[in-house]
């Protein structure tokens, strides 16, 4: 399977960044699911050698982004060989290490921890004013995999204007696409419809308070396939108060719904064809880049790009003003 890097760029218009009439500064993320990235060559469910890492480090270059969501990262050991530490803040979940047995299709290795986190360029970061802060881990989104999602705010160092939350996440894989309404038999897409609901109620409660945000990373779903379930229910234009739910993780309170254009969303990559579909019939990407409506305001046109790290082919890319 191909884990493509995902880029935007975007100007800081959020946050109230650069001078009156001046051109806005931007900000470039990006989104990498790094496939079993294990901190000792030879470990894991994708050992590697020390050329792959090399090579890995080659694509961290060329992907030349700010900061980096990353999924499927051991520790900050393993994000150092392609991240140097010097020039990176390393931020990854602080889900507790355990023991996740062999490898589903190498029973001859030990899995090593997936968690998410970010990779944030210090000087790059500090050139256009800002810091980041680190908050505490959407633990709620792993569920019984503890698959938790890294959080960050960034923020103007100076102080006022508004900040952006990102999200690192990664969410159940084996259902990517089909229903997740009424009755379904597949227990990854229960999972994932738990999760939904779980996201939807974080979404809802950032646009209540008028809080801008970027969701990156493996949601392991097509949400840029025609009338999708998963999209349609988070990018519902409206706000409501969640309860808890065995089925949907969370449930909206009858009643409660109320508009809310801040609750509208911005998929980066809507409208242009994914260029490495796994599955033909399917050609759509399950890694993606979310924005809230107000922040994707700022969005670079055409800055959008799918980087294909097992080669050198050209891809689409995004930016946001």
């Amino acid at each position: 399977m191909r884990y493509p890097l995902l880029l935007m760029v975007f100007a800081l218009l959020f946050l109230g960044a650069g001078a009156c009439g001046a051109e806005p500064p931007v900000l470039r993320l990006a989104t990498w699911n790094l496939e079993h990235l294990a901190a000792d060559a030879g470990a894991g469910c994708r050992p590697r050698s020390k050329a792959d890492y090399a090579r890995l480090r080659h694509h961290a270059r060329r992907l030349n982004a700010d900061l980096i969501a990353v999924q499927e990262v051991e520790n900050a050991a393993a994000l150092a060989r392609l991240f140097d530490p010097a020039v990176y803040a390393l931020e990854l979940s602080r889900r507790p290490d355990q023991d996740l047995g062999t490898c589903r299709r190498r029973h001859d290795q030990k899995q090593t921890m997936p968690r998410t986190g970010f990779a944030i360029h210090r000087a790059r970061l500090a050139a256009l004013g800002l810091r980041y802060r680190r908050l505490p881990d959407l633990a709620t989104l792993g569920m019984k995999s503890q698959r938790r999602a890294t959080r960050l705010l960034i923020e103007p160092a100076a102080g006022g204007g508004k900040g952006l939350r990102l999200l690192s996440l990664h969410l159940k894989a084996g259902c990517a696409y089909g229903r997740l309404e009424g009755g379904i038999n597949r227990h990854q897409c229960r999972l994932l419809r738990q999760q939904r609901g779980i996201l939807e109620e974080w979404i809802d409660a950032r646009a209540r308070a008028g809080e801008g945000f970027v969701l990156l990373g493996d949601f392991n779903r097509q949400l840029d396939q025609p009338g999708d379930d998963f999209w349609k229910a988070i990018d519902d234009g409206a706000v409501c108060r969640w309860v808890s739910d065995p089925e949907r993780g969370r449930k909206c309170r009858p009643g409660t719904s109320r508009p809310n254009p801040a609750a509208e969303l911005a998929l980066a990559n809507a409208g242009r064809p994914f260029p490495f579909p796994f599955n033909p019939r399917y050609p759509y990407a399950i890694d993606h880049i979310v924005l809230d409506a107000p922040t994707a305001r700022g969005l670079v046109p055409e800055s959008y790009a799918v980087l294909d790290y097992q080669g050198e082919k050209p891809a689409p890319r995004i930016i946001i003003r």
